[in-house]
């Protein structure tokens, strides 16, 4: 199946999407937390398996308010602030991005609302120990 819908958004919309997939990560990485807040949905789901490869169907996750705080607090400041964004979709006002950074791979799916892209799930692993 070839993939068009990406071919068919407008160039904006993806640079949009792009930016607020950056600007979710540096904001992440500086510990500024309105910054982050600014990138999500207030009804975001952030998730990751709370063991890879378990058995178990735990999730560890973390609700807009919790990542808010958490970058508030400088838990991404010891990183690397570098990441590549990888834009795999965007189809009218839905899309699709990969990120891939020294701490994590994460995938997030961001909506427009209004002319606002914001993120409103993320599914990550962590590729250190954090």
């Amino acid at each position: 199946m070839e993939n068009t819908s990406i071919d068919k958004a407008s160039p904006a919309d993806v640079e949009a999407v792009a930016r607020v997939a950056t600007e979710y990560f540096q904001s992440w990485f500086a510990g500024d937390g309105e910054r982050m807040r600014a990138c999500l949905h207030p009804a975001l789901a952030k998730r990751t398996p709370e063991r890879l490869g378990a058995k178990s169907l735990t999730l560890h996750e973390d609700p807009a308010e919790q990542l808010v705080t958490d970058t508030a607090s400088g838990e991404g400041t010891g990183f690397d602030p570098s990441q590549e964004v990888i834009v795999l979709d965007v189809f009218r006002d839905i899309a699709t991005v990969m990120v891939r950074s020294a701490p994590f791979v994460e995938y997030l799916h961001l909506a427009r609302f209004d002319y606002d892209w914001l993120i409103v799930n993320a599914l990550y692993v962590w590729l250190v120990e954090a």
